[in-house]
């Protein structure tokens, strides 16, 4: 028999569930000691089970966990926040279940990450309290991110010759600008204006708690999105479902 290693109470937020049996869940759980775990909760889609709002997705909780194995079954959860307001509007959902999908690909099991778990809470919570786009918010969240894994971009000259004069192109594979003499039809990149570039060298030093006075004209937040998509795609090497989820539903809106 395994031997049963008992965890003190961790506190987690839900990235993922998948319903199993009559009433079992079992959920990925991003935890900032823990790293990312695979939680067993065992009849918490009964009747009268007290455990089903944290296994939510979104969820901010305390587990108390017994871990068996490669995963972990839960005996209490006590609710801190079920950012519940998410579920209420479609462009917070789909935006913020890409953010923990993004989460998810970039935690480790096992390797705990307070930074990123902090960020990723301040991510929901201006999802489900705040007025802010939802977009601006996840923007915002992925120069933060990249930034955290080590893939801050640079911004600040030329990567291939360190001119600081543009017009510029922004490199996905090598993570930094190219300027028009070095620019050639092997680099995979878009183009990137002055004022990109600025709002994304804003954003890598700015408090999070400072997001409320961002304010990005249309054409710079149209130009972050495509940038941005194609360098995490090119750092994750994964196209993201809930990614697609978010085009096909802008495209169905811009056809209306």
């Amino acid at each position: 028999m395994k031997e049963v290693i008992r965890h003190l109470p961790t506190k987690g937020v839900v990235l993922r569930y998948t319903n199993f049996n009559e009433a079992d869940r079992m959920l990925t759980i991003f935890s900032p000691e823990l790293g990312k775990i695979s939680v067993l909760a065992r009849g918490c889609r009964k009747a009268k089970s007290r455990f089903l709002a944290a296994t939510e997705l979104f969820c901010y909780g305390e587990y108390t966990l017994y871990r068996r194995g490669d995963f972990h079954i839960m005996t209490q959860a006590n609710i801190l926040d079920s950012f519940y307001e998410i579920r209420n509007d479609m462009d917070k959902l789909l935006y913020a279940s890409y953010v923990i999908n993004l989460t998810e690909e970039v935690v480790s099991p096992g390797q705990g990450d307070i930074h990123l778990f902090y960020l990723l809470l301040q991510t929901l919570s201006y999802f489900s309290y705040s007025d802010l786009d939802p977009e601006l918010i996840t923007h915002v969240f992925e120069i933060k991110l990249l930034d955290h894994i080590g893939y801050r971009p640079v911004l600040d000259k030329c990567i291939a010759c360190g001119s600081n004069k543009g017009p510029y192109h922004f490199d996905i594979r090598e993570g930094g600008l190219v300027c028009a003499n070095c620019y050639n039809t092997n680099i995979i990149g878009n183009n990137i204006q002055m004022g990109t570039i600025k709002t994304i060298e804003y954003v890598l030093d700015m408090d999070m708690n400072r997001i409320n006075v961002l304010k990005i004209p249309s054409s710079i937040k149209e130009e972050l999105d495509t940038i941005l998509k194609a360098y995490i795609e090119e750092r994750i090497d994964k196209k993201l479902k809930s990614r697609k989820f978010i085009d096909d539903f802008k495209g169905k809106n811009r056809k209306r």
